[in-house]
């Protein structure tokens, strides 16, 4: 009797994928050092990629969670001290115009649960002042910092905001005074990414046969030079 074939979806397959260290390593070398070999697989560690959290000073509790359409792979750099974030959406037909504001909440959720992890060392307030127990934290604390880089795997050009501010109606001379937050958008298809991993080279080269499909492919195709470099770091207004 056949055995029956297992249908994975595509997030699973595309989690998988990126657990990877060496692709992780190389697909954050290319974004934030041109490719340049900085950060070293072997020095990645995997994180819990859960980061619901509770949002505090609210009449009722709110979780924020990562969307069923995204998929994230969280890991740390002991070398670095610093947390790495990728996000993927598996969705090939839509662009998430919400984005920013997505990536802004992950961001939070990663601090918080770092905070609150940190918070629950001090049970009392021995050895601590009364502003730093009453803050659940020591002056002296330092959390680990978050880069998050989002996939966008669609095979429209993302034509969304890269930043908080893109997302909202201010006025040009309140601007400089309303808090921003940019996130790093690499679009599969179309980018100038510097990449050693063979299997990334093939992945950001070439369009996705199916969502999530590392594997599947259709002929290479070719970038659009008017399109420059489609690595997007978020910028005011954009």
């Amino acid at each position: 009797m056949a055995k029956k074939k297992r249908n994975l979806k595509p997030d699973i397959i595309l989690k998988n994928y990126w657990r990877d260290n060496e692709r992780f390593a190389d697909l954050f070398n290319a974004v934030l050092f041109g490719g340049e070999q900085v950060i070293q697989p072997d020095e990645l560690e995997d994180l819990d990629a859960e980061s619901s959290t509770i949002l505090e000073h609210r009449k009722y509790a709110e979780g924020i969670a990562a969307s069923r359409d995204n998929i994230k792979v969280r890991k740390k750099s002991t070398a670095y001290g610093i947390e790495l974030v990728m996000l993927g959406n598996e969705s090939q037909e839509h662009i998430d115009y919400a984005m920013p504001m997505r990536v802004m909440g992950y961001d939070y959720s990663a601090y918080k649960k770092q905070f609150d992890s940190n918070a629950m060392k001090y049970k009392d307030a021995d050895g601590m002042g009364e502003d730093e127990y009453l803050s659940r934290m020591k002056r002296t604390d330092r959390f680990l910092p978050v880069i998050t880089v989002t996939v966008y795997y669609g095979r429209k050009p993302w034509d969304g905001a890269t930043s908080l501010h893109g997302m909202l109606d201010i006025p040009e001379e309140l601007k400089r005074h309303v808090n921003d937050h940019r996130m790093l958008l690499v679009e599969a298809r179309k980018n100038n990414l510097v990449l050693h991993d063979m299997n990334n080279v093939d992945l950001f080269n070439r369009p996705l046969q199916s969502p999530g499909d590392p594997a599947g492919r259709q002929p290479p195709c070719g970038r659009d030079p008017e399109q420059g470099n489609r690595i997007y770091e978020g910028t005011p207004g954009g």
